[in-house]
């Protein structure tokens, strides 16, 4: 027999439901690998196991732990949040989508415990800061951001010396990463800070620079 009412219950996953739909919806807008339906079915699983976890407790007469089977939410997230980070040579993505996905499995934990107001809340918080923070984060990459680029270059000697050249004639300190001399065609990566600015008058410059045959952004 349930504790609380059965309406009780249906509104809480609803209300984690509507909740991971909410973030889930910012992150879809976004391209990210955690969209609208894994953002849902994440806060409605953590906020179902928070029920299963007090009904069992309660059965056992209140000497069970309720927050010993939600707590292996806390644990087994992790597994889901690591399958959305990637990591390359000069890259780590998805560490903001892992995040969301954790705290989401927070707010659908307290959601199943009771505590609606605090999870929305946190929800409209949270949402707040993805959406707000991300214009923030563009402000400032206006002003020195972080950029690799990979060059396809002739094959001859001295075009690497001349590339940074070019980067110092700009002011940019630019910083080889890789370079393979394999085969009729050579490529180097180079990273380096910069303005947005000083970033497209270096690439319009690199576009036009003897033995650059091609640019792309890492």
């Amino acid at each position: 027999m349930l504790a609380e009412s059965f309406v009780t219950y249906v509104v809480r996953l609803l209300i984690a439901l509507a909740i991971g739909g909410a973030i889930g919806l910012e992150r879809e807008f976004k391209g990210k690998p955690a969209g609208i339906r894994t953002n849902m079915l994440m806060c409605f699983g953590a906020c179902l196991i928070m029920i299963i976890s007090l009904e069992v407790a309660r059965m056992w007469g209140g000497t069970a732990d309720p927050g010993r089977i939600a707590a292996q939410v806390v644990t087994g997230i992790g597994f889901l949040g690591a399958g959305t980070i990637i990591r390359s040579r000069f890259h780590v993505a998805g560490l903001t989508t892992a995040a969301t996905i954790w705290v989401l499995s927070a707010l659908g934990l307290a959601i199943g415990a009771g505590y609606l107001l605090l999870a929305v809340a946190g929800g409209f918080l949270i949402t707040i800061t993805l959406t707000l923070i991300g214009y923030v984060e563009k402000a400032l990459k206006r002003r020195h951001g972080y950029y690799v680029v990979q060059l396809d270059l002739e094959n001859r000697e001295g075009v690497i010396g001349s590339i940074l050249e070019l980067f110092a004639e700009l002011h940019i300190q630019g910083t080889v990463q890789d370079i393979n001399r394999s085969g009729t065609n050579w490529t180097a990566v180079l990273d380096y800070y910069a303005s947005i600015t000083e970033h497209e008058t270096l690439i319009d410059r690199l576009s036009t620079a003897e033995g650059v045959k091609g640019i792309r952004e890492i």
